[in-house]
């Protein structure tokens, strides 16, 4: 990744102070404060005579010459003079210091390898490079280097530089698809902590669920960013992969399509099949709005009237439409007027699909005022009833009622469906708020 590259660069060639150049061993007594007490001093360093005779020469021709290149050429001398901990250190800052003047992210790795074997080198910094060295293996794609040097980098307290999401992606680059998702996961814990979280983050995570196929953990990735942000791409890739994660009736299929479709995030010729089916599984049941639906589709150019499949449905529910239109408004009496509250709630179903949705809630209130609602089998539609209802509501602008509706919903399934309706009708409702919180006071 370019970002990642940039950012390792920057960060490894970057010099760093090293010791005097005379080594002096201080004698001085401590200072004192204005208060006279005595100053705490720093700790004395303890380099071996071999050391300071080979270090000497080679950062003179770093800081006096100028000469990097020369520096480098005579740094083994350095090494092999070293004889303590405190050698290994200042070593280590030397060999960062050529290495940052020459852009040699090589060498500066060899200084951060005797930095990090030093007992000398402060924790902290010790911290610090160990994440540099993992940045450097990072751009070199030496990943379970990179891997390697970030955990222990994490382990040592290191929590900046995105290193959540620098690990995951090192994890995934080896295939390590589970670990990679746990660790884009506490990217995201971290990200959402420090305030909005981090939409890349979000779609790098659903992508990783996606290809391990875990659907069900891309899905509630991608619900997160439409949560963040109302975005017909994310709608789209959270209900597709919603839609894969569980076994769903042609109910609720349909249900999840209208959603998508409100949120303008049909995108493909399998979508719209889907729909259709959905739509017609008990032969052509909402002609109004197979109609409505594959005329938006051609006028997108999303699907296409050459395609046989699409031209044949269109023109089965055109030819249902009229009949279905002309015999619509007698079905209200007998369904409020019937004892059982399913005949009220197929002839919402009706309704809805004709984008009538006021009459559709009539309708659908009517029915649960019957309570339990039974289809002819027996089977409890109450569910489903209210969820209608609740899509009722958030088509004619009643958030807050749609909402209390979703809420009131039991049924696994339908109860996970709601929560994508209810991220849809919080979007709503703010984009409604937003001009009249912003409109001058009168």
């Amino acid at each position: 990744m370019k970002l990642v590259s940039k950012f390792a660069l920057a960060l490894s060639l970057v010099a760093v102070s090293a010791a005097p150049a005379a080594f002096a061993q201080s004698n001085e007594k401590p200072k004192k404060d204005k208060k006279g007490k005595e100053a705490a001093a720093a700790p004395k360093k303890n380099y071996s005579k071999p050391f300071i005779a080979a270090y000497v020469p080679v950062a003179d021709l770093l800081n006096k010459t100028k000469d990097a290149a020369a520096a480098k050429a005579e740094f083994p001398k350095v090494v092999a003079a070293i004889g303590n901990d405190d050698d290994r250190y200042e070593a280590g800052i030397l060999a960062i210091n050529i290495g940052a003047g020459l852009k040699d992210l090589a060498f500066q790795e060899q200084g951060i390898d005797l930095l990090i074997a030093s007992a000398s080198t402060p924790a902290d910094l010790k911290r610090e490079y160990t994440f540099r060295k993992g940045a450097i293996a990072y751009d070199s794609k030496r990943f379970a280097d990179a891997e390697k040097n970030m955990l222990d980098a994490y382990n040592l307290g290191h929590r900046a530089n995105n290193i959540e999401y620098l690990i995951s992606n090192a994890m995934s680059q080896q295939n390590k698809e589970a670990e990679a998702i746990a660790w884009i996961g506490k990217a995201i814990d971290a990200s959402k902590a420090a305030g909005p979280v981090n939409k890349t983050y979000l779609v790098r995570a659903a992508v990783l669920s996606a290809k391990a196929k875990n659907y069900a953990g891309a899905a509630n990735f991608y619900k997160d960013l439409i949560i963040a942000e109302n975005n017909p791409d994310y709608w789209h890739d959270a209900l597709a992969f919603f839609d894969r994660s569980r076994d769903f009736n042609p109910e609720e299929t349909l249900d999840i399509l209208r959603l998508m479709r409100a949120t303008d995030g049909l995108r493909f010729q399998q979508e719209y099949s889907a729909y259709l089916d959905s739509l017609s599984y008990i032969g052509v049941r909402y002609p109004a709005e197979a109609v409505s639906l594959l005329d938006e589709g051609f006028a997108k150019g999303l699907i296409s009237r050459n395609n046989v499949t699409f031209s044949e449905r269109y023109s089965e529910a055109k030819a249902r439409l009229a009949e279905d239109t002309r015999t619509l408004a007698g079905t209200i009496a007998p369904a409020k007027a019937s004892p059982k509250g399913m005949l009220a709630s197929l002839t919402g179903d009706s309704f809805f699909s004709h984008k009538d949705y006021k009459t559709a809630k009539d309708l659908y209130e009517s029915a649960l005022s019957k309570a339990p609602v039974l289809d002819k089998d027996g089977v409890d539609q109450t569910d489903r009833t209210r969820f209608r209802l609740a899509m009722s509501k958030t088509m004619l602008g009643d958030y807050a009622g749609a909402k209390a509706e979703f809420d009131m919903v039991t049924g696994a399934n339908r109860k996970a469906i709601a929560e994508y309706w209810v991220a849809f009708i919080t979007h709503r409702a703010n984009a409604t708020a937003t001009p009249a919180a912003t409109a001058p006071v009168s």
